[in-house]
């Protein structure tokens, strides 16, 4: 599992199994196994997934769930899962982490036909929910149901603080892929400018923007402890042009570091100027002049450093799998 609808499913599927039986179906090539107390199946990877599954393998797909049998159905993705098993009889909860909006848009934009079908597997499911309020009220304004807003969660006993690790005076860290909407030409941009700063650049080499060689950027790759590089950090960027609830920002406040980072996706927790500061997206100048500003300013970062902390606690997975044992007791 790598992206973050399969990375919450699993963090809340570990959470559960104290209280719950808990299956997760997911796609692949493996056969069912057992893993930290969870059953998983796996369904073949065939493209597109929601078509074949609701039609030529609709059979395998409906005796997998007939042998679970479950009592609730939760889908962290609308397609495939909420629309093939729409009509499946438990109660059905929808969490909605991205809907398949389109990268070529400065905004969201969804591709079609998958808008009948999402329309079709929300309507049919006893709740939805949805990280982030925009996406909340974007879904209760486009598909007329009504959509909760619960937050995605962090451990925050990992994401932390390391004594005995110093913090580099002249490095700033992003994380997340090399791809536009991620704001990465304005990254670079602002690296090209701020010399004097050196710039690590985490995640998958693969993306759509090609990194140049410049003599302050490094290219990190993937880092199995991100944990390492957020505390050596002095600052950490996130310039995209829109998230829905981004992990990577909450990952970093809990490392006890400032944040520069976008609005739409960022504000579901950054308080502008109490525990980092928001840009707007595609704006180098303003991305460039809150670097600037905080790298040179070290009692404005430390005053950002505390509050990030704190924040970062309300979004502990203890608290938030409190609201999804609260969410499940409702239908049950």
């Amino acid at each position: 599992m790598s992206g973050g609808a399969e990375h919450v499913a699993w963090e809340t599927g570990k959470r559960l199994v104290a209280d719950f039986e808990v299956h997760i179906l997911t796609i692949g090539t493996a056969r069912t196994c057992l893993k930290d107390n969870l059953r998983i199946h796996y369904a073949p990877p065939t493209r597109p997934y929601t078509l074949f599954y609701s039609t030529i393998l609709k059979p395998r797909m409906h005796a997998t769930f007939g042998e679970i049998s479950p009592d609730i159905l939760h889908s962290h993705t609308p397609l495939p899962w909420a629309y093939v098993f729409a009509k499946a009889k438990c109660a059905k909860v929808v969490t909605c982490h991205g809907l398949g909006f389109s990268e070529s848009s400065k905004y969201p934009r969804q591709r079609y036909p998958a808008r009948f079908l999402l329309k079709r597997a929300l309507e049919n499911a006893d709740i939805v929910t949805a990280p982030s309020k925009w996406l909340a009220d974007y879904i209760e304004e486009k598909y007329d149901v009504s959509c909760t807003t619960l937050p995605n969660g962090i451990d925050t006993h990992i994401f932390a603080p390391m004594k005995g690790l110093s913090t580099r005076s002249n490095v700033i860290v992003y994380v997340g892929r090399f791809v536009a909407r991620k704001g990465i030409r304005e990254l670079l941009e602002a690296a090209r400018t701020l010399r004097e700063y050196e710039f690590w650049l985490i995640g998958a080499r693969t993306g759509t923007v090609e990194v140049p060689s410049l003599p302050n950027v490094r290219v990190m790759g993937f880092v199995d402890n991100p944990v390492i590089c957020y505390n050596q950090a002095s600052l950490c960027v996130f310039p995209s042009y829109w998230e829905n609830f981004p992990l990577v920002g909450l990952e970093a406040m809990a490392c006890g570091r400032a944040i520069v980072a976008t609005r739409l996706g960022f504000s579901e927790y950054v308080e502008n100027g109490r525990d980092g500061v928001l840009v707007e997206p595609g704006r180098s100048d303003e991305l460039i002049r809150s670097i600037r500003y905080l790298m040179e300013n070290r009692s404005a970062r430390a005053r950002l450093e505390r509050n990030a902390r704190e924040k970062a606690l309300q979004y502990d997975w203890g608290i938030i799998m409190n609201r999804y044992r609260a969410l499940y007791e409702r239908l049950q």
